[in-house]
């Protein structure tokens, strides 16, 4: 249903775009504006002005601006019509129907069950804290949910009896057809109606703008024959394929490190942020969907899957792999001890226990290869061809073309079987490798085709994300390090680090001169969008030793990104090498590339030593003189 444009701009012009903004950013007076840290991009000096007198914003470090809609748009990762409808509700205004855009009135009934909803949570939290709500008190304690993460996630109580909800709602004049819609009663054969939710522990379920959609009820008797859980049926308001339980919460976590943990249930959730795992939210008693991942994806890269270790739960994990990859995630997986949900694993350990579990994550292809061999499917060249296929067909359908080559090589290497053979079945072309009078050292004597150069590196995005929002950062990989263009191996990548560096003479915004610079092409306009919302983290060498790990290291982090890229681009040289050699009859000239070949191995191997070696107490000290014997040996 379209929102009319006057009432858009009566919520703009009667929201204040200082409080709103000051939700989630410190600001402080500064002349006629406010100041504060921009949320978008890292920065240590304020840069983010809000004018309240145009009710604008504005980032002269990253160049992002608009008025408080597009903040709660871009902000809160939520469409232009939720983010108004966000600000209409906090502002109390409420959204005319547009008959013309919903001739049949089912946006109409969409918002009168909303009201319903809202004021049926308010209904069960009331419950909670009467005679009523006694049973769910005690198993909300026997959790050991505190007062705060119940208020958090709107916990509340159904009354034992059949039509409580019922008449308070029909007291506040919601009609049986609105409560119908909202999902809160049945209607039976012959016409009269009882509430759908009773005596039960509430679970207020929202959807990612923070919208009540329905609730989940969970049996608190000893009642067999009762079903555990109650869930509000599929309507107009709720779509449970559409739905991630706590995301309305966990949304600011996930954003800010790009991760989302995904368990199995509501109970999960909870537990999970009361212990400080801030990124959980669950798929609401479904599979998790392509609707829901899609989502997620607007907010997160990498999600890790912490579902129940039963075999129900091992099941979901994988069909959760399978989806997840399809949408492009990094997916990881946390087997947690036989029988133990997170619930019940922070019920007898602790939170750190979790975080190490969390922390020491499973690639998915490493978790699912050892589940295939705990259930026998490697036993025999029958089961092991149809796992071997059956993980392919997950690559197969990873959105990234350049990733694809990375996740067979790592098949190849685990099924000890040759690339070749995996890259055919994708569909990839490649030449198979054939005898040569000189062999070359494990495992390049296998004639992979060359990984195209299409999309940016991880090291790429790395310096890119630098150099666009580090203070100095550009100076400091130009002139320190001295990278250039040339340096980067994808064509997006040279592209991009050559506009940067032509906007950072020309202009004074570079961030806002690149995202709408015409020598980049849309998908790279996009590319650098997203890399300017990302936060800089410590290098993973640092983790990896007994060293006290610093906040925020950016020349190590330009070293490693500089040295992978050269490891990258030595791996390029080394399989076109390979292919030259396997091609020549000539002996001679076979032995010459033999002998660069390994050179070339050889320093491909020190500068992987290099990257896995402990960090030095003053990396920038010996940057410069590794990376210039590095230059000499390439050359």
């Amino acid at each position: 249903m379209r929102i009319p444009d006057d009432t858009i701009e009566t919520i703009r012009t009667q929201a204040n775009i200082v409080s709103v903004i000051g939700t989630y950013v410190q600001l402080r007076k500064s002349g006629r504006n406010y100041v504060g840290l921009c949320p978008f991009h890292k920065e240590k000096t304020p840069s983010f002005n809000v004018n309240v007198e145009r009710g604008i914003y504005k980032c002269f470090g990253c160049g992002r601006a608009g008025n408080v809609i597009t903040f709660v748009e871009e902000h809160l990762h939520l469409t232009f019509p939720d983010a108004v409808r966000h600000l209409a509700a906090q502002l109390g205004i409420v959204i005319p129907d547009d008959t013309d855009d919903d001739k049949s009135g089912v946006g109409a009934k969409r918002d009168v069950a909303r009201k319903a909803l809202l004021d049926a949570a308010q209904f069960f939290c009331d419950t909670l804290e009467s005679s009523d709500g006694a049973p769910a008190r005690a198993f909300y304690s026997s959790r050991g949910f505190s007062p705060e993460i119940i208020k958090l996630f709107t916990l509340g109580a159904a009354p034992a009896s059949w039509d409580a909800l019922h008449t308070f709602l029909s007291a506040r004049g919601f009609t049986d057809e609105h409560l119908e819609d909202a999902g809160l009663i049945i209607r039976r054969d012959d016409g009269s109606v009882y509430d759908r939710f009773r005596g039960r522990a509430m679970f207020t379920i929202r959807d990612d703008a923070g919208r009540i959609v329905g609730f989940s009820a969970r049996s608190i008797t000893a009642d067999s024959d009762s079903p555990k859980y109650i869930n509000s049926p599929q309507g107009i308001v709720f779509d449970k394929s559409r739905v991630l339980y706590g995301l309305d919460i966990a949304k600011p976590s996930i954003v800010k490190r790009r991760t989302a943990f995904i368990v199995e249930g509501q109970i999960d959730v909870i537990s999970m942020h009361q212990h400080g795992f801030s990124q959980a939210v669950a798929s609401s008693g479904t599979s998790l969907t392509v609707e829901q991942l899609r989502i997620l994806k607007r907010m997160a890269g990498t999600v890790v899957l912490i579902f129940d270790a039963d075999s129900a739960g091992q099941k979901a994990m994988s069909r959760g792999i399978e989806s997840a990859l399809a949408e492009g995630f990094d997916v990881k997986c946390v087997l947690l001890p036989s029988g133990e949900d997170p619930d019940s694993f922070l019920a007898k350990n602790s939170a750190m226990d979790l975080r190490d579990l969390i922390d020491s994550a499973s690639p998915w292809m490493e978790y699912q290869i050892c589940r295939f061999r705990e259930e026998g499917a490697l036993n025999d060249s029958v089961k092991q061809t149809e796992a071997l296929k059956t993980i392919l067909s997950w690559i197969s359908r990873v959105p990234d073309e350049l990733r694809k080559p990375f996740l067979v090589k790592e098949l190849a290497l685990e099924f000890q079987i040759e690339e070749h053979y995996l890259l055919k079945q994708l569909g990839i072309e490649t030449t198979r490798p054939r005898a040569s009078q000189t062999s070359l050292p494990a495992p390049y004597n296998s004639n992979v085709r060359t990984t195209p150069e299409v999309g940016l590196l991880p090291s790429e995005k790395e310096l890119i994300k630098i150099a666009l929002t580090e203070s100095h950062g550009l100076a400091l990989i130009v002139n320190h390090f001295g990278v250039e263009a040339t340096q980067f191996v994808s064509t997006a990548g040279k592209r991009i680090f050559e506009r940067i560096t032509i906007a950072e003479q020309e202009h004074h915004d570079v961030a806002q001169q690149l995202a709408s610079d015409p020598a980049l092409t849309d998908d790279e306009r996009y590319a650098v969008k997203d890399l300017l919302a990302l936060a800089t983290k410590p290098s993973i060498v640092w983790r990896k030793f007994e060293v006290e790990v610093p906040e925020f290291d950016v020349r190590r982090l330009v070293h490693d990104s500089i040295l992978r890229l050269r490891e990258y681009g030595l791996q390029k040289e080394i399989e076109l090498l390979s292919r030259q050699q396997q091609a020549i009859d000539d002996f001679d000239e076979a032995q010459r590339i033999a002998l660069q070949l390994q050179r070339l191995i050889e320093l491909k191997h020190r500068i992987t030593l290099k990257l896995h070696s402990p960090p030095s107490e003053s990396p920038a000290d010996d940057d410069l003189l590794w990376l210039e014997e590095n230059n000499n040996l390439v050359s």
